[in-house]
């Protein structure tokens, strides 16, 4: 299993991840990374998303439900990330379904927030993987860590997901599917891949 998490970490521990994916709007080219974009209206999505060039693992977060939308639609657009106030419908989580967009659920904003808060973000995440496990969206857990401290290793993160009636194996094998499908030269599409003699 990939962490997705949102800065270069420094001599980490083995946490019992095969990686992680390092998402930064300015990427350092080092190992997994991918770019994120942060939007605030369709109209800076797809300003950024001009820039972003071909080849790389591009997330999107966004607090706005139509960024989100359009961001679905989008075929550069690999995972929609995961955040306090991040609101998806059920349209938007069919409709990932439908275009291959993963959903992000991490465990960062159940640790920022507490109280009625937490409280709503645990309703929230029900829902979302009600909607997710109709449709078999495509879905990856992680840490969603923007720092050290909010880093976890992956027992932890798959005993708390799978709590919620998440099936982990499903967000690995989602997660490695992104990380192929940019990183691993012998992989063509899903499904199909070059073997060596």
């Amino acid at each position: 299993m990939f962490d997705f998490i949102r800065f270069y970490p420094r001599d980490l521990p083995n946490l019992g991840f095969k990686g992680y994916v390092v998402l930064a709007e300015n990427p350092k080219n080092e190992g997994y990374d991918g770019y994120l974009i942060i939007a605030n209206s369709v109209k800076e999505l797809r300003e950024k998303l001009r820039r972003v060039p071909e080849g790389k693992i591009v997330a999107v977060y966004s607090e706005n439900l139509s960024v989100c939308k359009d961001a679905v639609m989008r075929k550069k657009v690999d995972i929609l990330l995961d955040g306090v106030n991040r609101k998806l419908d059920y349209a938007t989580i069919m409709l990932a379904a439908e275009k291959d967009v993963a959903i992000e659920l991490s465990l960062s904003k159940f640790l920022v927030t507490k109280g009625l808060r937490r409280v709503k973000l645990f309703e929230e995440l029900k829902d979302e993987i009600r909607v997710i496990n109709k449709f078999e969206t495509p879905f990856v857990i992680s840490s969603g860590a923007s720092d050290f401290y909010g880093i976890r290793t992956k027992k932890q993160i798959e005993t708390f997901f799978s709590f919620f009636g998440v099936d982990v194996k499903k967000a690995e094998y989602y997660a490695e599917r992104i990380v192929r499908r940019y990183y691993d030269p012998s992989y063509v599409m899903n499904g199909f891949e070059i073997e060596s003699f």
